[in-house]
């Protein structure tokens, strides 16, 4: 079986090498919103709008077939290649140039991919790139195998970067598929590298079963006891940690002048903080996922809908919002938790071991009992304790509630059979 395994490492560049690499995101960024600007006077000619912010709120209000229909209008990148070559003979767009041609044309594929997604109504009308957002300043280059050459400590790359040092904190394995540097908020490069990995499938896959039931205590809680601490993950609460702190560097900063030294200073010390926040998120859900799926065959979960769970309650003018102080801290706790990455990773790695991972509809899961199915709201009277009022049960109540996801999902196989 064949899986798509991406490698993420942090580049040490020198002086010289953090200049060129900005350039090129410059350069990037420039053929992105000219590709943008043209589609945009293809849309006013149609659509007989000049203002962009009514252009932007009409594009976004249209129908699904509306923009299928507009869809029709746009160039391909195929076409958008061919305006670059052009517009690299302009005196004002001359020093494209010096920026390596396969990197600004895949941008103008993900100019097209974006509008792509905007017409099947996933996503909003691409808007323009701008330098004041690290996650705007990126490179892609699509044919690694020619591009780039990996040298024990060193990555060397094309467009007179020669080799750039990076944290080789793991060996590549697999066949490269494309490479892409990205600049993060507190000014550092990295670099992801997509491999095709082949990987051997068990007849067997080793472990038991388990259902997961996440919460803002306890980040997950298994129906097996296993994992360390009775099958209890309690999450490391990184915003919690830091949130104290951020609100005082935040203050700090809504104190200076807008684009002053100082401002930049303390934007750069914010943009640590947050760092730090995802850091240590980030570090905590690899390493759990990691050892739940080590262990078991079977995996459920509950099929959350975070944004829908996380939307605020403030309302708007006519509408005013109720309990709005305490649903904006439970927001805040609920993206701490982070469950939406954690069914994702989880996902993926049962898909590489060769186990299963499967959701179930989350209605009730903490009222329904798991021994006769008895479904009460005073069932859970506290919120730590279950106690069945038709059988009598006794759990703790998460515990039940991911033994319950679990039975649930059983059930559905059995029906589906």
């Amino acid at each position: 079986m064949e899986i798509e395994k991406a490698y993420r490492f942090k580049l040490e560049p020198t002086s010289e090498q953090a200049k060129k690499l900005a350039k090129m995101a410059g350069c990037g960024r420039v053929v992105f919103n000219d590709s943008l600007d043209y589609v945009l006077n293809i849309i006013k000619k149609s659509v007989a709008i000049t203002d962009k912010k009514a252009i932007y709120e009409h594009l976004n209000n249209l129908s699904y077939q509306d923009r299928k229909l507009l869809k029709k209008s746009f160039p391909n990148s195929a076409f958008l290649n061919k305006q670059l070559t052009s517009w690299k003979k302009l005196n004002h767009r001359a020093w494209l140039d010096d920026a390596f041609t396969d990197c600004l044309q895949q941008r103008q594929r993900d100019f097209v991919k974006a509008l792509d997604e905007w017409s099947k109504g996933n996503r909003g009308f691409p808007v323009f790139r701008t330098r004041k957002l690290s996650h705007h300043s990126t490179m892609r280059f699509p044919a690694p195998k020619k591009q780039i050459n990996i040298q024990n400590k060193h990555i060397k790359l094309p467009n007179g970067l020669g080799l750039v040092r990076y944290h080789n904190s793991q060996p590549v394995i697999g066949e490269l598929r494309n490479a892409t540097v990205s600049l993060n908020a507190v000014g550092e490069w990295h670099i992801s590298i997509m491999c095709l990995v082949e990987i051997e499938l068990s007849t067997h896959v080793p472990g038991e079963m388990t259902g997961i039931d996440m919460g803002i205590a306890k980040n997950m809680t298994l129906s097996t006891d296993c994992c360390g601490n009775e099958g209890v993950f309690d999450g490391v609460h990184s915003f919690k940690s830091y949130q104290d702190k951020l609100a005082i560097e935040q203050r700090k900063l809504s104190r200076k002048t807008l684009g002053s030294e100082n401002w930049k200073k303390q934007k750069l010390k914010v943009s640590r903080l947050h760092q730090r926040i995802t850091n240590i998120r980030n570090d905590y859900q690899h390493k759990a996922t990691s050892e739940i799926c080590k262990n078991h065959a079977m995996i459920i979960c509950e099929a959350l809908k975070v944004a829908n769970m996380s939307k605020s309650a403030k309302g708007d003018s006519e509408n005013h919002g109720k309990n709005v102080a305490a649903k904006s801290g439970l927001n805040k706790s609920i993206l701490d938790q982070g469950w939406h990455e954690l069914r994702r990773q989880l996902e993926y790695k049962m898909r590489w071991k060769g186990g299963i991972y499967g959701e179930v509809n989350p209605r009730n899961t903490s009222r329904e009992c798991a021994c006769c199915g008895h479904t009460e709201k005073n069932n859970r009277k506290t919120q730590a304790e279950f106690i069945c009022l038709s059988c009598g049960h006794s759990d703790n109540a998460d515990k039940n509630a991911a033994k319950v996801i679990l039975n649930r999902y059983l059930r559905e196989l059995e029906q589906a059979a």
